[in-house]
């Protein structure tokens, strides 16, 4: 465990072999089939740019969709995540899932995520094989620059939703907006990331059941697609951590999940999940 919480701290992420069965990797396979074929949830979306369905996702599917199973979360993850975190109680914000297909071209652009400020972890469940190419991204110790990123065409003025792809509209709903204090507090992400040796980007492969523990700070990326993959994130905060004055998720999970949510405020709703250690 602590070579585990060392690369944690030091790279911002982690991959854990076989973490999760064989069985429970089926467990929510199928569970995000159901969501697929019921598409309730107000947070489904499909992210291809075509809308061919060949990248899919949603948010709280476990709370959204009647079928899904209570049991979603494996046993032993939220005593890891107290762990690593060093937080003897831990709660999980979100659960949420990305499918794509093979034709998938379609990418997650670099972003880290800033709706919490605190401890703030996701946990990458692998539900198939991932390989090189096509896996998740990280910048190796961008967590620890102390900066807070958005894609540079949030610093854009004369862009709107109307001309955006999917994924970026999608991005933007939960963190755009055009207030001069929410820009000045982020900076654009630097144009030559993949170009510049100065910084460290490691493709993280996976097989089915392994994980990926990353700081929500941690800058991240999916690159399009050849294969077919699925991943399945829970994301973690500890009870000091507060939501971020500069994001939509306040007003978002407020509206959909009947919530009581405040900026600058730790979470403490009884909808989130507690897990004591």
């Amino acid at each position: 465990m602590l070579n585990f919480q060392t690369s944690l701290d030091r790279d911002g992420f982690v991959k854990i072999p076989s973490f999760v069965s064989s069985s429970f990797v089926s467990l929510l396979q199928h569970s995000v089939d159901i969501a697929i074929e019921t598409r309730c949830s107000p947070f489904f979306r499909d992210l291809s740019d075509d809308q061919d369905g060949s990248f899919l996702s949603d948010i709280w599917s476990s709370f959204f969709v009647s079928k899904f199973p209570v049991d979603y979360i494996p046993d032993q993850v939220p005593f890891l995540i107290s762990t690593l975190m060093r937080c003897p109680s831990v709660i999980l914000l979100q659960d949420t899932w990305f499918r794509r297909t093979s034709s998938c071209t379609v990418s997650i652009p670099w972003h880290h995520d800033q709706s919490i400020e605190g401890p703030f972890f996701s946990v990458w469940i692998s539900l198939t094989d991932i390989p090189f190419g096509s896996s998740l991204r990280f910048v190796r110790g961008s967590h620890k620059t102390g900066l807070r990123y958005l894609p540079s065409s949030f610093f854009q003025t004369d862009s709107s939703n109307d001309e955006v792809n999917a994924m970026e509209s999608f991005y933007r709903e939960f963190h755009y907006s055009d207030s001069p204090d929410y820009q000045r507090h982020f900076v654009p992400i630097p144009p030559d990331l993949e170009t510049n040796d100065c910084y460290d980007i490691v493709s993280v492969p996976t097989s089915s059941g392994d994980i990926i523990v990353f700081n929500g700070l941690t800058l991240h990326s999916l690159p399009s697609n050849n294969v077919d993959t699925c991943g399945f994130v829970l994301r973690w905060i500890s009870v000091d951590s507060v939501v971020s004055p500069y994001s939509n998720d306040v007003q978002i999970a407020s509206k959909f999940l009947n919530v009581s949510l405040n900026a600058g405020h730790p979470v403490n709703d009884n909808f989130f999940r507690k897990y004591d250690f």
